[in-house]
C-alpha cells in the first residue's frame, strides 16, 4: 500500500484502540498533509480506495463526543516513525506486542481492524486469555488464587473469544471496556427495553448472552444517569398534599414537650 494508505490504517487503528479504552474525546496527530486535509474537508478525494478509507475513518471519528486531527511535521513525528520501522522489520515471533501496535489485516478489505494488542490496553479478560494460552498467572498470590478459582467458569474459543458459563443460560460472551456501553443502551432503552431497574438490567444482559466483570456497578450508574427516567419516573417522595402554614392564635400555643424514658449514662457518667 502507499504511504497515505498506511497513514489511514494507522489513524483508524489508533481510534479503535482509544475507543476500546473508553475515551470520549480524542486528539490525533498525523504527519500526512494529504490525509489531514482530506479528513478536515479541505482537499477532495479522487480515488475510490482513498474514499473508502476516508468513509471508514469518519465513522470512527463520529463515535467520539469531540475529536481533532492535527497535522505535524515529519521531524516532529520521529518516535512514531521509528516504531513503524521497527514493526515492519522485526519478525512476528520476536515482536513485543507491548511496544508496537501490529495491524494484522487491512481495514477496508476485512471491514474491521484486527490488532495484536493483548498487552497494550487494560482489559479484565487478558489474564484469563493468558492463562488459557500460556498458563501464566498474576504475580500477586491473592490474585493468582482468585484466578485459579474462577478459571473453571470460562472457556476460550479457537478464534480467541472468551466465554463465561452461566447458571441458567448459554455461554455468555465476555465483553471488553469498549463494548459495554452499547449493550447497556440497547438492552435498557432499545426496541425491547422498558427502562427497568439495575438488578433487572443485569439479569437481562446475562439472558442476552453477555458478561463483564463490572456489570453490576456499570448497570447502576447507567440507570442512575438515564435522563428519561429522571424526567418521567413517578415521584414517590412527594408529599401527599400541598404544604400549608400552621397558624397560632397566641404566643407559645404550639410549644410542647416530649416525655421519654430515662437515657443511658455516657462513658463519663455525665
Amino acid at each position: 500500500m502507499t504511504n497515505n494508505e498506511a497513514e489511514y490504517e494507522a489513524v483508524i487503528a489508533g481510534l479503535e484502540l482509544a475507543r476500546s479504552l473508553g475515551a470520549e474525546v480524542v486528539k490525533a496527530k498525523c504527519d500526512s498533509f494529504l490525509v489531514v486535509n482530506q479528513v478536515n474537508g479541505t482537499f477532495e478525494v479522487r480515488e475510490d480506495r482513498m474514499q473508502r478509507y476516508l468513509d471508514k475513518l469518519q465513522v470512527n471519528l463520529h463515535r467520539f463526543k469531540e475529536w481533532t486531527l492535527q497535522h505535524v511535521l515529519r521531524e516532529q513525528n520521529s518516535e512514531a516513525d521509528a516504531l513503524a520501522n521497527l514493526g515492519s522489520s522485526v519478525e512476528d515471533d520476536k515482536l513485543n506486542s507491548g511496544a508496537v501496535v501490529q495491524l494484522m489485516k487491512s481495514v477496508i478489505e476485512e471491514g474491521h481492524v484486527e490488532i495484536n494488542s493483548t498487552s497494550l490496553t487494560w482489559d479484565w479478560r487478558n489474564k484469563y486469555v493468558e492463562y488459557f494460552k500460556n498458563g501464566k498467572l498474576p504475580s500477586a498470590p491473592k490474585e493468582s488464587s482468585t484466578l485459579r478459582t474462577k478459571f473453571a467458569r470460562f472457556t476460550l474459543s479457537n478464534d480467541g473469544t472468551l466465554f463465561r458459563s452461566t447458571f441458567d443460560g448459554p455461554l455468555a460472551i465476555c465483553l471488553g471496556p469498549g463494548d459495554t456501553e452499547y449493550i447497556l443502551c440497547e438492552i435498557y432503552e432499545g426496541t425491547c427495553g422498558n427502562h427497568s431497574g439495575a438488578d433487572s438490567l443485569v439479569h437481562k444482559i446475562i439472558r442476552a448472552g453477555y458478561y463483564w466483570i463490572d456489570m453490576d456497578k456499570d448497570s447502576r450508574e447507567f440507570v442512575r444517569k438515564c435522563d428519561k427516567c429522571q424526567r418521567h419516573a413517578p415521584m414517590i417522595h412527594q408529599p401527599g398534599e400541598l404544604i400549608h402554614l400552621v397558624l397560632a392564635p397566641w404566643t407559645f400555643m404550639k410549644w410542647g414537650i416530649d416525655i421519654v424514658v430515662p437515657l443511658p449514662s455516657a462513658l463519663g457518667k455525665a
